[in-house]
């Protein structure tokens, strides 16, 4: 049973009109639930690196600011005799079949430009002379990157340029922080209200760790917080303990296919040496914190950093999921740090891994673990699958996001059908989409378990959310003449709120969730119009989609004035038709 009320103003029940509101859901609690920050990606941040991102007005402070700060701009390459001889001796060759051949091809390609400098713009073009694949391009710009080096011999690092940066991308950060302070408050009321929160950075994310740690630590500065890195990472974890911090560098080449980091960033190298020396202080990183925050990048790399060689939690991950769940200590998360919070720690919520939406419609899902990166180096390789193939692991991620999987730079990349499918087969109650510049704030009520099923759910940025609901969904998607009915979906935008929660007792896995467009009452709408483009029919060799949204061609949505649609609990049904073609 799916309960749906548009307006929350009408005589709902006490539960539901405490819960709906954020200041009052948890106002009888002695802390307030865990409260999660699902951030979309792609946000639009003024750096030295990506100047495209700064306002228009503001480019040219900006540059000052970057030329000022000897920021860096950009990456340049020189493969001399020590990168040369470093992909020599690299244990395999990372492409399939006679991998030596083409070693030796493109290693005498690049003797003919050694000890030359080389821009980004001609190492892509070297790359598409010699039709690098992205494993061969990877190992070459590691060995060949040039450290940029300020004139007293530090490493120039990334700049970002907060005046330059959008209002609604400060507005997302801010937020976040603010968020942070209050709930300090709330835990630590003695602490002096002006004081700073401290948020904890975790970059395990990216193949590179160090790569982006300069740029958060800067954002989150200028966004009002004090800022620690834990520095995580497989070649550290995946270690029995206890860990030899000497040995991290060299297991980069197995866990993250990475070449000559620390010589790249010798600062952070030392910082993350001395912290991985001192095993209280990077518990101590933990314990201070008043808000985490995971990048973007691969969410099987942050949880291959967050647990051990035994694949369990490490224990500074138990005590920071602790801190999350029961201390009100507010998680965020970009693109890959969005997706690998899905899941609940019943274990059957799934944590998305990969592919796209129409080979994901043609072929369905596979639980999957990813290989480690570059792991043709390693001769660790396992199932070779299509990268458009949608993968996921069946037990989550971070097991915080409870109420069904989240996925990341949604309709950008027109995900419906890859999330629909995943939801479906991994039998998932929901699924949630989260645009770029987005985020999903879901504040929980609170609970003994962590499990999570009551929350208020809010939109805030410049995209959308969309949330499929198969909760009482009708069908299968396995046939080759497949329809499923019955589903429920919204489009929030910001502004809009809802109020989910789980139905106990009922014997099913039913939802109720409640709330309000920002828009007002939604008018009925010819279907046809309403997000045009996201339920398009497809037509393509072996596949034919059809969605309908709404009943008898109409539905009950509004239109923002960038043409964006929102709407909630409409009815969905979708019919494929799958061919040898």
């Amino acid at each position: 049973m799916l309960v749906f009320l548009k307006r929350p103003a009408f005589a709902l029940p006490a539960l539901t009109l405490l819960l709906l509101s954020a200041s009052q859901a948890f106002a009888a609690q002695t802390l307030p639930g865990k409260e999660l920050w699902l951030f979309g990606g792609g946000e639009r941040i003024c750096s030295s690196v990506e100047p495209e991102y700064c306002e228009t007005s503001q480019l040219q402070a900006a540059q000052a600011y970057f030329a000022a700060r000897q920021a860096q701009t950009g990456k340049t390459y020189r493969c001399d005799k020590s990168s040369l001889q470093l992909l020599q001796q690299l244990p395999h060759w990372p492409v399939a079949g006679d991998s030596e051949t083409r070693r030796l091809s493109i290693l005498q390609a690049l003797r003919g430009q050694q000890d030359q400098l080389l821009t980004s713009a001609a190492l892509d073009t070297f790359s598409e002379q010699h039709r690098l694949s992205g494993d061969e391009y990877s190992v070459i710009e590691d060995s060949c990157e040039v450290r940029p080096q300020r004139p007293d011999g530090s490493t120039a690092r990334m700049a970002v340029y907060w005046p330059g940066t959008y209002a609604v991308t400060q507005h997302l950060f801010q937020s976040f922080v603010t968020s942070a302070q209050q709930r300090r408050q709330l835990r630590s009321p003695q602490t002096p209200a002006t004081q700073k929160p401290r948020l904890l950075l975790i970059t395990a994310s990216s193949y590179n760790p160090y790569e982006w740690v300069d740029y958060y630590q800067q954002l989150f500065s200028a966004a009002g917080a004090d800022v620690d890195w834990l520095p995580l990472e497989p070649a550290l974890s995946q270690q029995n303990q206890p860990w030899d911090c000497k040995a991290i560098e060299a297991g980069r080449l197995k866990h993250s296919g990475q070449l000559r980091r620390a010589e790249r960033y010798p600062e952070l190298a030392a910082q993350q040496q001395k912290l991985c020396a001192d095993p209280k202080a990077m518990a101590e990183l933990i314990e201070r914190a008043d808000a985490v925050f995971i990048n973007g990048g691969d969410q099987s790399l942050t949880l291959r950093a967050l647990t051990g060689p035994d694949g369990k939690w490490l224990a500074l991950t138990e005590r920071l999921l602790q801190r999350v769940r029961f201390e009100a200590v507010p998680l965020g998360g970009s693109s890959a740090g969005n997706a690998v919070q899905s899941g609940r720690p019943l274990g059957d919520i799934a944590m998305i891994s990969g592919g796209r939406s129409a080979h994901a419609l043609q072929f369905g899902a596979l639980a999957h673990d990813i290989d480690a990166p570059l792991c043709r180096l390693s001769q660790s390789c396992g199932k070779v699958l299509a990268d458009e193939q949608l993968t996921y692991r069946p037990q989550g991620g971070l097991q915080l996001f409870s109420l069904g999987i989240a996925d990341t730079h949604f309709r950008e990349r027109n995900r419906e059908g890859r999330l629909l499918t995943l939801v479906q087969d991994a039998k998932a109650p929901a699924g949630f989409g989260v645009d770029e510049a987005t985020v999903l704030r879901a504040r929980f009520a609170s609970d003994k378990d962590g499990n999570g099923q009551d929350a208020a759910l809010e939109v805030l940025g410049s995209g959308a959310v969309w949330v499929i609901d198969r909760t009482a969904a009708q069908g299968s998607l396995n046939a080759p003449d497949a329809k499923l009915t019955q589903l429920k979906v919204s489009r929030l935008l910001p502004g809009d709120v809802v109020h989910w929660q789980q139905l106990s007792g009922t014997g099913t896995a039913a939802v109720k969730y409640q709330g309000q467009l920002s828009c007002g009452e939604p008018p009925a709408t010819d279907a046809a119009k309403v997000d045009s483009e996201a339920y398009a029919p497809l037509s393509q060799p072996g596949l034919s989609v059809r969605w309908q949204l709404g009943v008898e061609g109409k539905v009950a949505a509004c239109q923002r004035s960038d043409g964006r649609w929102h709407y909630l609990a409409q009815p969905l049904s979708l019919q494929l038709n799958r061919t040898q073609g």
